[in-house]
C-alpha cells in the first residue's frame, strides 16, 4: 500500500467564501497593554514596511496597500519574536539585548482583530500553518482580512516561536494612533530576560567577547547565568 501524501505545510489560499462571512472577531479594550521590542534608533510605533520597501515581514501588505504593526500581547511573546527567531541558534549576542528598547502601548481605541487561532482557523478556512507559512501565502491572508467587508484592525495569531503566547498584526487604519506608556531599555529588567532564555535553553555571550563591541558595564548576576560557556574565546 502506497503511503499516504503528507499534510501540507503551508495553509490554503483564502477561500472565495471568505468575503462573504463574518469574520471571527476579538475586541480588545482601549486600555489593553501591547508590547514591542524595537532597536532603540527606531521608532517604538512602527506600520512598516515604509514607503517603497518590498514586503519584509509576515503579514506585510503584498502590494504596499497598508502598513504593518507587530505587537505581542505578552512580553515573552515580542521577545521571542524579536530575538529567537533562529531555534538552532543557543546563543543571544548580548549586543542584540543592549540595543533595543522594550516598549508598552495601548490603542486610541478598542481593537477588532481575527481571532486568526484556534477554533478562528477553521471558521474561516485557514490553519495554523498560517503563523508558520511561507511569507507570500500569510500576506495573501492579511491583504484578504483587510480588505474584507468587516474592516477588521487586523489579527490575532500564535507565536511562531512559542505558540503559548499571542501576537497581534495591525493594520494602519485611518484614526487608529497609540499611545506609549513605557519605553525602557530592554536590559533595565535583567531577571524577566533571564527567565525567558532559561526557558528556551538559550544562552548570552560571554564576557571574554567584550572586547569586539567595546566596554560595557557589569552586568546583573540574573543575566551573567546565562552567559555561554560552550565556546572558548580564540586562543584557548
Amino acid at each position: 500500500m502506497a503511503p499516504k501524501a503528507r499534510s501540507p505545510a503551508n495553509p490554503p489560499l483564502p477561500p472565495s467564501w471568505l468575503a462573504g462571512i463574518d469574520l471571527p472577531i476579538d475586541e480588545l479594550p482601549a486600555a489593553t497593554a501591547m508590547h514591542r521590542i524595537h532597536r532603540r534608533t527606531d521608532m517604538a510605533v512602527f506600520f512598516g514596511p515604509g514607503p517603497e520597501k518590498p514586503p519584509a515581514h509576515r503579514f506585510d501588505a503584498p502590494g504596499g496597500e497598508y502598513g504593518m504593526l507587530y505587537l505581542g500581547l505578552d512580553f515573552t511573546a515580542s521577545f521571542v519574536e524579536t530575538l529567537l527567531r533562529n531555534p538552532g541558534m543557543q546563543i543571544v549576542d548580548l549586543v542584540d539585548l543592549e540595543i533595543r528598547n522594550a516598549a508598552v502601548m495601548t490603542a486610541s481605541r478598542p481593537l477588532r482583530l481575527v481571532h486568526a487561532y484556534g477554533s478562528g482557523l477553521s471558521r474561516i478556512g485557514c490553519t495554523a500553518a498560517l503563523s508558520t507559512a511561507r511569507y507570500s501565502l500569510a500576506a495573501a491572508w492579511s491583504l484578504a482580512l483587510w480588505s474584507h467587508k468587516d474592516a477588521p484592525d487586523g489579527l490575532i495569531y500564535h507565536s511562531r516561536h512559542n505558540p503559548e503566547h499571542l501576537c497581534a498584526a495591525i493594520f494602519d487604519r485611518p484614526g487608529l494612533d497609540f499611545t506609549i506608556l513605557q519605553s525602557s531599555p530592554l536590559l533595565a529588567d535583567p531577571a524577566r530576560v533571564a527567565r525567558i532564555l532559561e526557558a528556551s535553553g538559550k544562552s548570552i555571550t560571554p564576557p571574554w567577547n567584550e572586547g569586539r563591541h567595546g566596554t560595557r558595564s557589569a552586568l546583573p548576576g540574573d543575566l551573567r547565568l546565562r552567559y555561554s560557556r560552550s565556546i572558548k574565546p580564540a586562543g584557548e
